[in-house]
Parts: structure tokens; sequence; C-alpha cells
């Protein structure tokens, strides 16, 4: 028998862990270190806050266990860990977990020891995740097996993610195309009943009317505030709190691939309206058995495309679109995991030929307000707008991923977009986590010159350890790929320390015993927004960007507050177009 649970607004993941890109590394960190089973007391989800930090994953302004504490219950929910069942006390004295035993006993392949908080064969798939690919299809095959008891109707099981698709197909089947905001899903989600997708439905719909009717800002929020408080006060949460739930669910819907942004909605991915149609067919179903249940969610929930022919045909669709021809033999293999390779690589090459439009759009006067905004957003200007809410929880990533777009817009690059970022990109070529250590955050080929972009929300000391060595390193390695052009260095950040700029000013890089003269220029954010103000009024070619750059490294002979405040003069005084 299912106890009907307490009514609740269900979050996947929590409001602390909103973006996925994250989860790989994080996986990581704990697949390497003692708490990998091991979170049984508070100074455990300490070590673990601690490992996470110090290894870039998060930033902790204090010694404080939650950390720990709300990832580790973000894995668990995920399926990305196995749960605790008993009490600290036992797992304390080193008792194993009595579900886990018994998913072992039934599924003795599963490769688990029986300890909570160990990683799940899930798990490991996400923390090696090599492309978003990857790691949306591990994202979707956890939010499909996720089921919750229902708090509407007693012994009955509720699929939140599944729910969604319905009622945004029920939209759809309405004629209103216009998706769910952050905003609507609080409506979404205040229901564990799938019988209530028409109700919801109407609901949205009416929620759309009332407020098209509202005059101004103020009066939409007080019309919000009005209508929506009914749902989250019908599950027992205050509205302001409800409201906060909306975001880590949008992202993480977004994070199956299943989905497009559309401004601040989130829409079907056209690409998957068969995939979506094909989980629709057979969604919501229900594992009744505990043991079941968790063994699916460790090891992975089933899709679509596990089935041959459906892959097949998702191949072919994508050959069609690429143009890409296939042979019978590449089609004829007996191997899902040979056929999923394939589709990757058909699906990147996809995505690589859309970049490149995505690219070419970027100079549009549209798109070079909209990049001015993350810079003012990200450089603390703006804290409202559909900019603040995609880029609040994420500024470091949001920065290399406006600050890329910018030179897209300025343009004459001679590589691909895909290979001018260090980071990954997803379907709606919004960033996924930044570019990992090794290796700069953007790297631009132009005809004349190689400009190697590093950006930075750090500040003060921690700035100059964390940035002044990797960036010249950076500099120099690029430098050496290119022994027939001149190669530049940008470091952007809000504001520019000292002894940070002292490094650059010097510009020396030893290879072993060999000096190596880099040329970077260090500018602040505001600065280089001053920069795309200039290109909006009359755009400016790459080569006047390059004789920028020249003149700001001519005085850095001088001291570094002098030549910080020459780059300040010649930014705001030259004339780019």
């Amino acid at each position: 028998m299912i106890i009907m649970a307490k009514k609740q607004i269900y979050t996947f993941g929590n409001t602390t862990i909103r973006n996925i890109a994250r989860i790989p590394k994080g996986l990581q960190v704990l697949a390497n270190s003692k708490f990998n089973g091991n979170i049984n007391t508070d100074e455990d989800e300490l070590g673990f806050a601690k490992a996470l930090d110090s290894n870039d994953v998060t930033n902790m302004t204090k010694e404080d266990p939650s950390s720990g504490r709300k990832w580790r219950s973000a894995f668990d929910k995920l399926g990305f860990i196995t749960p605790a069942t008993i009490g600290r006390p036992k797992l304390r004295k080193g008792e194993l977990d009595p579900l886990i035993m018994k998913v072992k006993k039934k599924y003795p392949d599963i490769p688990l020891s029986g300890r909570a908080s160990e990683i799940t064969p899930q798990g490991q798939i996400m923390a090696h995740a090599q492309n978003i690919y990857e790691m949306q299809d591990t994202v979707l095959r956890a939010l499909l097996a996720v089921q919750i008891e229902s708090y509407n109707v007693k012994d009955q099981f509720f699929k939140p993610f599944i729910f969604t698709l319905q009622v945004l197909q029920a939209l759809k089947n309405r004629g209103v195309k216009d998706g769910l905001n952050r905003s609507e899903l609080l409506i979404v989600f205040s229901t564990s009943d799938h019988s209530k997708v028409g109700y919801i439905v109407d609901k949205i719909i009416e929620y759309r009317k009332g407020r098209a009717k509202a005059h101004g800002k103020r009066g939409k929020g007080k019309y919000d505030r009005k209508y929506l408080s009914q749902f989250s006060n019908a599950v027992g949460v205050k509205y302001d709190t409800a409201k906060t739930y909306g975001d880590p669910n949008f992202k993480y819907m977004l994070s199956t691939g299943l989905f497009s942004r559309q401004g601040s909605r989130l829409i079907f991915n056209q690409d998957k309206l068969s995939i979506i149609g094909q989980i629709l067919k057979t969604e919501p179903s229900f594992i009744d058995d505990k043991v079941d249940y968790y063994y699916q969610l460790w090891t992975g929930y089933p899709l679509p495309t596990d089935n041959r022919e459906v892959l097949i045909q998702e191949i072919q669709r994508l050959a069609k679109k690429t143009g890409t021809t296939l042979s019978q033999s590449q089609l004829s293999s007996d191997r899902i995991s040979k056929l999923e390779q394939l589709r990757i690589r058909l699906e990147e090459k996809q995505s690589n030929f859309e970049e490149g439009i995505f690219a070419e759009k970027q100079c549009s006067d549209e798109n070079v307000h909209n990049i001015i905004s993350y810079f003012r957003v990200i450089n603390g200007e703006v804290r409202k707008g559909s900019e603040y809410k995609n880029a609040q929880d994420d500024m470091p990533t949001f920065l290399e991923w406006t600050t890329w777009r910018a030179f897209l817009a300025i343009d004459g690059l001679k590589n691909k977009p895909e290979e001018a970022r260090g980071f990954q990109v997803d379907q709606d070529f919004f960033p996924v986590g930044n570019a990992p250590g090794g290796r700069p955050d953007i790297t631009l080929e132009f005809e004349d010159y190689v400009l190697v972009v590093e950006v930075t929300l750090t500040s003060t000391s921690r700035q100059e350890a964390a940035e002044a060595e990797p960036v010249r390193r950076h500099v120099a390695q690029i430098q050496a790929q290119y022994p027939d052009k001149p190669v530049y260095g940008l470091f952007l950040a809000q504001t520019i320390d000292n002894n940070t700029a002292e490094m650059f000013r010097a510009g020396l890089w030893y290879n072993q015993d060999t000096p190596q003269f880099v040329n970077i220029v260090p500018m602040t954010i505001t600065q280089f927004i001053h920069i795309m103000e200039e290109f909006q009024k009359n755009h400016f070619t790459n080569s006047e960007l390059e004789r920028l750059i020249e003149k700001c490294l001519i005085p850095r002979n001088a001291t570094v507050p002098l030549w910080k405040k020459e780059i300040e003069n010649l930014v705001n005084k030259y004339k780019l177009a």
C-alpha cells in the first residue's frame, strides 16, 4: 500500500544545484574522495563540501556542512548515489543499508557495496560524460524514472517530469504554442495527479488571459502574486518560496534535450518531437516494487532510443537533416552502443552546422543589444529581466559565453565557432559549464593575428593566484601553435588586481630555462562594454580591435597603476569605427 505523501512542490535536485553541468565534476570529486559511500556525519558533509570547494565545483564563503548536504541530496534524488534508509548512528557503525542490500540480492550484477551515498552506475556514467549529448541522455533517464507518492490520490504514484510533458502536449493540442515559463511551472507542480492535466491547462490559459489585462510591471506583479498564491497555498508553501522552485525545474528539464528555450519559456525541441511522442505513448508507467524501482533508477531508465528500430529512425532523420549518406553496414549493426555513437556523431554534425548559422546572426542589432545586456547583468549593473534569470546562478559561465558571442559578432574568424570556445553549449547554444582547466576560455584565429581571451569574476589577491599563471601559460601555448602570427591575450574581469596586472605587464613565461614574451592586456568588463557600445553604433573589424590592443600594450613599461589608467583612457577615447 502507498501512503499519501505530504503536500509539496516537487523539485528536481534543489535550489542550490541548479546547473546540471556542475554535476559531473561534483561526482568526480566524490568518486576520488574518501566520502564515496561515507557521508554519515555533519563532519563528513563538511569534508565533502570542502572537497567540492577545493576542486572549484563550488565557492565556499564559510565552513558550512549544508553545501555538502545539498549536493548529496541532489545526487540521491537523481539516482546518482545510493540513499540512506536507516539512521546515521547505524551507518556510522558500518551497517549496510537494507534497501541497497535487497536490490543487490535481486540484481547481483549491480556494482554496489551496500553503503549509503555511494556512486551508482548511472552516477558513474554522468561523472564520465564526454559531451552534452551523453549528459542529456543521463539526465533524461533520471527524470523519466523519478516517481513520487501522490499527495492528491491515495495509493497512487506520480511522475513530475512526465506530467509536465503531458501538460505541454495538451497546451499544444489546444493551439497554445508558447510553452511554459517559470511562473507557470508553479501551477504545473502544484498537483500530483495525472488526471489533472486538463484542469492545469485551463488554469494556465486563465492565468495568461488575466495577466494580459494587468497594466504595467507593478500591476502584473500584483496579479502574479494574487493568482499564483492559490497554487502555492494549496500545497502549504509560501508564494515567494514556491517561486524559487520554478528555476531549477526549468533548468533540469531543459538539460534533458527534449526542450528548447523560447525567450524565458520552455518549449518542445522540434527535433525531439518523435522521441517525445514515443515517451508519451507508454508513460506514465509506474514501478510498484521499491527494489525494482531503485534498480531502474540507479542503472538507467529505458529510453525510446534503446529500441533499435526507433534508434535507426532517429539516425536516418539526422542523416537526412545533415546531408549525410549512410552505408547499409552502418545501419545493420546489432550493437545499440555502436548505433548510439553514430547518433551522437550526427547530433554533433547537425549542431555544428546550426552553430555556424548562430554565429552569423550575432552581429544583428538585436543580438548585439542582447550581448551588452548580458554583460551589464554579469557586471552587477542589472538584476532583473530574462538575461538575469538565465545567468544569475552561473555568472562565470555566462561571462565566457557572452564574451564568445561578442567576438562572433565582430566576426572575421578563421577557426570555427565551436573551435573558438572552450566550453560546451546546449541545443540552443546556451552555455553548459565553464571551459575546463588546461585550455583557454576562448581562442580566436583571425586573418592577421590570434586572440586568446580569458575571463574571470574573481578579484583581489585571489585573482592573481587563480589567473596569472594559467592565462600566461595558455597564451604561450597558443603562440607555439601559431609561430607565423602575432598572438595576443585579453584578460577580462570586473576589477583588475594590481598583482595580476603586474604579471601581464612583465609579460614573461618560462619554458624551462627559455623566456618567452607574452602580450596580454587586462581590461575591465565595464571597458569592454564600452567597446561593444562602439560596435553597436558602427560595426568595426577585428583589425581595428587589434590596433586598440597594440595601443594598450605600448604603455606597459610604466607602473601598473599608470598602465591601467592608460588602458582606461585609450578605451574611453579611442573610436573604433
